[in-house]
């Protein structure tokens, strides 16, 4: 029997023995495998923090270079060394404020123009042979053309620590300038900077150059491998490494403990007891936190339950722990969640935001017709001038302010956002009509156009407002296209205005894409038409000149020139558009020189025509290839187009005429009208407006007879356009005004038509 006990006893020591032990390796393995992902995926959180705060400094450097990049006078300053402007924009003070250790200015070749360094408190050239250059300017000549005017940055390992390096295209900031040269903003990665960056991420981690392994890193969690940080050449000479957290080590280690103490205390106890108590107190609560851990490995922080916490023991020690952390870890992810949500400058919400809370509002909308929902896109006027003349401080001065008292505009139903730059969005909800909208949008202007004073100025400035309402099926891309269009509705009326979207202008913006596309196919295919005009000289008959005008064949008919012209300009097509009329002109021109020795075509020229800087070497090219003199081509401009750039205007115009090209002023005295530009400007030519010619028919020949009698005066020939009438005719012949162009006289006409017509008017003259 003592044998039996005994041996009972045995087996049951020896199976308590074996259960414990069993129970023991799984729950520590379930335990390990479980806080071990947790832990692997809190060092991977931590290595994106670390990496987003990365690249936000380096984006947030990139933002000014490019800024400092499209300065006029950082672009005049390469063209021609301006050391008031260097000295003066690069001070200590503004490369602390920058957060900048040194600036250099490349030429486009990539010579080093100028620099400034301030690393030892004093402001200083950089020398040629400063690592940091002779690094730096190789590798961004080696970039490609189109991928360098972009801009980019550089992460380099010099003298045994990393720097970063961003740079800038320079140029003009009218569309199309080339670019002047190149800018650098440098800054080296120093331990005060690293450090402040570990305080912003709340992560401790290591730059290291090629090669370096890294410091040792106490700790049982195994460290990642350095990542390789990406710049503008692809791979960098930086590589990253993130300490991995060790939030769990001392707790894996007291969880084992209690687990070999536990599978102890069930081999001394007995049977029942053993069973019970384990099952009660520990293996129930060993699967709930092994359930737990496999949920987390497939939910995010915010839908993590709680771990359980029935009293005071080691487990719930163990628990609470664990709550604790995963509460800081969402903290942590609400912070980033809100920083993504929300504008870094004002405190308002984002586009995102934005869009977040139109889904919201749709689907209560479409729960609730009688709910009015409108989006309000506004953007300030002209507020370009006030950062360029008071600086981004300023701008930035006034964007806040504006933020802070449209928030107070608004409602609690409501929302303001600022979608960038200097562009607002509200979401209007209530149950009022479109009435209580635009009350809305009138308390929103007058909120805007507030004064407010900085630093002795006074700020003001108004806005253009664009409202779309939701109804029906309505989206949120559709609600924010249909305002951006309103806006921009009221941005073409004037200044300080509010549009409301209709169905006509996303059919206008639809047609001008539709005509827009059409013209680009027009020009590839060269089917351009150009008709003539002759103009008359009514002493003798002579058609001494023709204007050349575009037609477009469309549609079985032609599209009006006032109809693509203005898409032309827009779009950019404009140049393509005056040389395929150039081109035209002189591939018609022999003939006509054929019928008469001294025949003259006049070709129009837009503003951006006259403000390319290879107008006039194009020009003279199209005319000698075809070996015609450059005195049987004119050109006609309009005041406005010689008013946009007077300067570079009148240097262009001066080459055209010294090139042996006749210019014609168009529509003088509609436009930005100038005496001094008559007569400083090589003009042969004017041409009377249409408009002054319909005075006529009711009595009023003052401005008329003023612009014939100007004309004579300064010696230059009068073109009276548009006669329509014999009335006309004959009262413009009386004021002395001699060559003149209309229906009256001739319709535009193709080549062929325009070569027949000319033909008999010389057997007229010779009949005569």
């Amino acid at each position: 029997m003592n044998s039996l006990r005994a041996r009972i006893l045995g087996l049951l020591a020896l199976l308590l023995f074996v259960v414990g032990a069993v129970s023991f390796m799984v729950s520590a393995a379930l335990m390990d495998r479980s806080l071990a992902a947790y832990e692997e995926r809190a060092a991977h959180d931590q290595f994106l923090r670390v990496d987003l705060g990365l690249r936000e400094e380096v984006a947030s450097l990139q933002r000014t270079v490019l800024d400092y990049g499209i300065w006029d006078d950082t672009a005049a300053h390469l063209q021609s060394f301006l050391a008031q402007y260097l000295w003066q924009t690069f001070t200590v003070e503004a490369l602390h404020n920058l957060d900048v250790d040194y600036i250099a200015f490349l030429t486009p070749e990539g010579r080093l123009h100028s620099s400034v360094d301030v690393r030892r408190g004093l402001v200083e050239p950089l020398r040629a042979s400063d690592p940091v250059l002779v690094e730096t300017i190789p590798a961004l000549m080696a970039i490609p053309v189109e991928q360098r005017e972009s801009g980019g940055d550089f992460k380099l390992w010099l003298d045994g620590q990393p720097v970063l390096v961003v740079f800038s295209p320079v140029r003009m900031r009218q569309p199309g300038a080339p670019v002047v040269g190149w800018m650098l903003m440098g800054r080296e990665w120093q331990s005060a900077r690293l450090s402040r960056m570990m305080q912003l991420t709340g992560s401790r981690f290591h730059l290291l150059g090629p090669g370096a392994v890294g410091p040792a890193i106490a700790g049982e969690l195994p460290q990642p491998a350095p990542a390789t940080l990406a710049d503008v050449r692809g791979p960098g000479a930086v590589r990253l490494l993130v300490e991995a957290p060790h939030v769990l080590g001392e707790h894996k280690t007291t969880s084992k403990l209690l687990l070999l103490a536990n599978a102890l205390v069930m081999a001394l106890l007995g049977a029942v007891a053993v069973v019970v108590l384990l099952d009660r107190l520990i293996l129930k609560r060993l699967g709930l936190f092994a359930r737990l851990a496999r949920s987390q490995r497939s939910s995010d922080l915010a839908s993590t339950r709680q771990w359980p916490v029935h009293g005071e023991d080691e487990l719930d020690a163990l628990a609470v722990s664990l709550n604790t952390m995963v509460s800081a870890l969402g903290v942590a992810r609400k912070g980033l969640e809100r920083d993504v949500r929300t504008d870094a400058l004002t405190d308002l919400g984002n586009r995102r935001l934005l869009y977040e809370q139109l889904d919201r509002l749709l689907a209560q909308q479409a729960r609730q017709p009688e709910l009015t929902l409108a989006v309000l896109l506004v953007d300030l006027d002209d507020f370009k001038l006030i950062n360029d003349s008071l600086g981004h401080e300023a701008g930035d001065f006034l964007l806040v302010a504006i933020a802070r008292s449209l928030e107070q505009l608004i409602r609690g139903s409501d929302l303001v956002v600022r979608l960038g730059g200097d562009e607002f969005a509200l979401l209007y909800v209530g149950h009022s009509d479109a009435l209580g909208v635009r009350h809305f949008a009138e308390r929103v202007q007058e909120t805007i156009a507030r004064t407010r004073q900085y630093q002795g100025s006074n700020l003001t400035v108004s806005c253009s407002i664009g409202v779309s309402f939701a109804s029906g099926q309505a989206d949120k891309d559709s609600l924010m296209r249909n305002a951006d269009l309103a806006m921009y509705d009221a941005k073409r009326a004037g200044k300080g205005r509010c549009s409301y979207y209709t169905d006509t202008m996303l059919g206008n913006v639809q047609e001008r894409m539709l005509l827009e596309q059409r013209l680009r196919e027009c020009l590839l295919n060269d089917q351009l038409e150009v008709w003539f005009q002759p103009i008359v000289d009514v002493r003798n008959g002579a058609t001494p000149m023709l204007e050349a005008l575009a037609r477009w064949p469309l549609d079985g008919g032609f599209c009006p020139p006032d109809k693509f012209i203005p898409i032309a300009e827009e779009s950019g097509l404009i140049m393509a558009l005056g040389m395929a009329i150039a081109r035209k002109v002189v591939v018609a021109l022999p003939a006509l020189l054929e019928l008469e020795s001294r025949q003259v075509v006049n070709i129009n020229l837009s503003a951006k025509q006259l403000m390319s800087t290879t107008l006039v070497e194009e020009m003279c090219a199209l005319v000698d290839q075809a070996d015609l003199p450059r005195s049987c081509v004119h050109f006609e401009l309009t005041e406005t187009a010689v008013a946009k750039d007077s300067e570079l205007a009148q240097l262009q115009l001066q080459a055209l005429a010294r090139a042996g090209f006749h210019l014609h002023l168009d529509d003088f005295g509609t436009g930005y009208s100038s005496l001094h530009r008559l007569q400083s400007l090589p003009f042969s030519t004017l041409k009377l407006d249409r408009s002054f010619v319909i005075q006529l028919g009711h009595g009023d020949a003052r401005i008329a007879k003023v612009i014939i009698a100007l004309g004579a005066e300064l010696g230059l020939d009068v073109i009276a356009e548009g006669i329509e009438t014999e009335q006309e005719y004959e009262q413009l012949r009386a004021l002395g005004c001699y060559l003149m162009q209309g229906y009256w006289l001739a319709r535009p006409m193709p080549l062929a038509q325009v070569l027949a017509w000319l033909e008999q008017r010389a057997e007229q003259a010779l009949r005569a």
